[in-house]
């Protein structure tokens, strides 16, 4: 069975509305899987998708994790630390695997409401951890990079679960640095020394995994 072929049946099986059908290229992966390194978010932001479907041209899966200042930053942090050859943009060159733990999009600020029952997230994390488990064992990952707490969350929840992966380290979320203030601190979005740190912190996995 594809790995699309298995998120249909989740759609179907829990009756979710099928994003494919409206955003064909939100296939909810990016890049290699036979690379140690694998990054995990959360899962897409809705708006997000809207606004870039509308704006863009392109139809390509390519749309993935390449729309705002936040991804772009990702995008950088991977090529700097050698996890992707070439132009941060394009599609090719790829050293490592970007997926969510989540699949479905959603609104973030209904999302991030629903969420403060934990038991929402925890009930999505058991749908959807088959999912990562079959991209996990189709691939070769040494790493598990959790982009963000709540990435980090869902993660430890599947493991709970059950899920058979490799080791499990949380970094912070690209748009964590460059659109919200950092907790504890002064440094604001963008601060160039969290810039540096959230880079820093992808070259230190790349060199420790030997990529």
């Amino acid at each position: 069975m594809s790995l699309q072929t298995a998120v249909k049946n989740v759609i179907r099986a829990n009756g979710l509305d099928d994003w494919l059908q409206k955003y064909p290229w939100l296939i909810g992966f990016l890049g290699d899987p036979a690379f140690p390194v694998w990054f995990i978010g959360e899962n897409p932001s809705l708006s997000g998708i809207e606004a870039l479907q509308e704006r863009s041209r392109e139809t390509a899966e390519n749309l993935q994790w390449n729309w705002h200042d936040g991804d772009r930053l990702l995008r950088e942090a991977i090529v700097e630390a050698g996890l992707k050859n070439g132009d941060p943009g394009s599609n090719e060159g790829w050293r490592c695997y970007i997926t969510n733990a989540i699949k479905e999009p959603e609104i973030v600020s209904v999302r991030n409401t629903l969420k403060r029952d934990a038991r929402y997230w925890q009930r999505q994390a058991e749908r959807w951890l088959p999912i990562l488990q079959m991209q996990i064992d189709g691939g070769k990952p040494k790493i598990l990079v959790a982009l963000g707490g709540q990435a980090h969350a869902i993660l430890i929840h599947m493991i709970t679960l059950g899920l058979k992966c490799p080791a499990v380290i949380k970094i912070d979320h690209y748009s964590y640095v460059m659109f919200r203030p950092e907790a504890g601190t002064h440094r604001g979005p963008r601060h160039p020394e969290r810039i540096a740190k959230f880079k820093s912190s992808i070259a230190a996995i790349a060199r420790k995994y030997d990529v």
